[in-house]
């Protein structure tokens, strides 16, 4: 059964061709997962073609449409930088995270502070990254496919 979002059909063929990168531990979670792939290639796409970043012709190019939806991304998922005092909350309340292997001893804020930041960060992208797409879905109007969605900017 072919899945639509906003009148584009992604056929049971693409959905095929997709499995082959997706691990799974049964036929079924495979499939899921390759459709969930491309229901949310397709969201974006087409946020990226009301956007204006994305044209017909660019389609084919599936290097500059990766880069057209990273720059989407970047103006709609605004990811705050960590101060010092978040990366200490994260260390204090972390600390069995941060013990030398080696040596057993504590490592010290200053030495970690820098890759809590990055993880921090990271995290949050990831997070930013899928509430957008939870919004999309939920402003969109899919058929075949159960895509958990919201049609508030307020997601959690």
């Amino acid at each position: 059964m072919p899945i639509i979002v906003n009148d584009v059909e992604i056929t049971d063929d693409e959905v095929h061709a997709e499995m082959q990168y997706h691990r799974a531990d049964s036929l079924q979670a495979a499939r899921h997962e390759a459709a969930r792939a491309l229901v949310i290639r397709q969201l974006l796409l087409q946020a990226a073609r009301e956007a204006d970043l994305l044209g017909d012709a660019d389609i084919a190019d599936a290097k500059k449409v990766e880069e057209k939806i990273d720059v989407l991304l970047a103006r709609e998922v605004c990811v705050p930088e960590a101060d010092e005092s978040s990366c200490r909350y994260y260390y204090e309340s972390n600390l069995e995270r941060f013990v030398d292997r080696k040596t057993r001893a504590q490592l010290p804020f200053e030495k970690v502070e820098e890759h809590i930041r990055k993880y921090l960060y990271t995290r949050s992208l990831k997070t930013g990254i899928s509430q957008y797409i939870r919004l999309l879905a939920g402003r969109a109007r899919i058929v075949g496919f159960d895509m958990e969605g919201s049609d508030s900017p307020l997601v959690q």
